[in-house]
């Protein structure tokens, strides 16, 4: 069995311990960092070993098409360095039973400790100070940009995996009170309400679901009616709101602050208090080690025909 990793990350994120450990699991492999299409690499679609296809989903700008693998000979499996794995075509892997892997929590504590980063901003109007250039003018400045204190008030998370565990946490430390919906999850610790009562008292609210076509159509129009106007919405991962109705409460006075992923250089586009910058909520050095920790065990297991973090069908 012979691994063919394509990651531009690898060389800088890797260290001689899982190197040691790919050598004494018997696994050969091939890294391939420098970032082109796959069928550029013809060792990949040549011979009749066994072999393995990882890929870090930046190496293929998250989207692998199955006429991208289709033709590799001896396809054992598909393992991706994400947890997302909605960029694979997955048609034919699913097929020939090829299954596909991706790994899960390595970024878990990151991406809570940003969404809580983006709350406490928000809660004292940080981005409007930013993009007014931190002006201070004492007979007025104070009163413009009052922000909120957040002990004492309730956040409500919206699906509570992992990641709304993690930050039921982390906002429970601050003095907050926690409610939580969720259609399987229970948790003591907090208490669990409607999403009718969520939305509606609730003075931070971060949906932390996974996005798939049933949770997309989750969170209505009717549903962003009910917020107060004090409350402070962050879509840390997927966009779960209408953001043009966002635009619109922020702009009436009906919403305090707005917080979501964004792309590059738009944080000065969206006016008054709002959070917008890119995806850098998993990027700390732990989680990014931890993806490669987790991409070698799936690699070693692999090997043996064992995918306990498989997929697909």
């Amino acid at each position: 069995m012979h691994a063919f990793i394509f990651d531009p990350l690898w060389e800088e994120l890797i260290d001689d311990e899982l190197l040691q450990k790919l050598e004494q699991s018997g696994v050969s492999y091939t890294v391939i960092g420098k970032v082109a299409p796959l069928h550029e690499c013809r060792e990949l679609f040549e011979g009749n070993e066994d072999r393995i296809l990882c890929l870090n989903p930046d190496y293929v700008e998250w989207k692998l098409s199955s006429d991208d693998y289709k033709d590799i000979p001896g396809l054992k499996s598909i393992l991706t360095a994400s947890t997302g794995f909605e960029w694979i075509d997955q048609s034919v892997a699913n097929e020939r039973n090829i299954p596909i892997c991706n790994i899960k929590n390595f970024s878990t504590q990151a991406v809570a400790e940003w969404a809580v980063m983006i709350m406490l901003n928000l809660a004292r109007q940080t981005p409007r100070l930013i993009k007014d250039g931190f002006p201070l003018d004492y007979d007025k400045d104070f009163m413009k940009y009052r922000g909120q204190q957040l002990w004492g008030k309730k956040v409500g998370i919206i699906g509570l995996g992992n990641i709304g565990n993690a930050i039921a946490e982390r906002c429970k430390g601050l003095g907050m009170e926690v409610v939580y919906w969720s259609r399987s999850s229970e948790n003591a610790n907090y208490a669990k309400v409607s999403l009718v009562e969520l939305m509606s008292t609730a003075d931070v609210i971060f949906p932390t679901l996974a996005k798939n076509e049933e949770t997309s159509k989750l969170l209505t129009d009717e549903h962003l009616a009910s917020v107060k106007n004090s409350s402070i919405l962050v879509d840390i991962a997927h966009t779960f709101f209408n953001e043009t109705k966002i635009a619109k409460m922020l702009e009436d006075g009906l919403l305090f602050g707005y917080g979501f992923e964004a792309k590059p250089k738009e944080f000065n586009s969206f006016k008054g208090n709002v959070w917008a910058a890119p995806a850098y909520a998993w990027t700390t050095y732990d989680s990014m080690y931890n993806s490669e920790v987790l991409q070698v065990e799936n690699i070693i297991l692999a090997t043996k025909n064992e995918f306990p973090n498989r997929v697909n069908i």
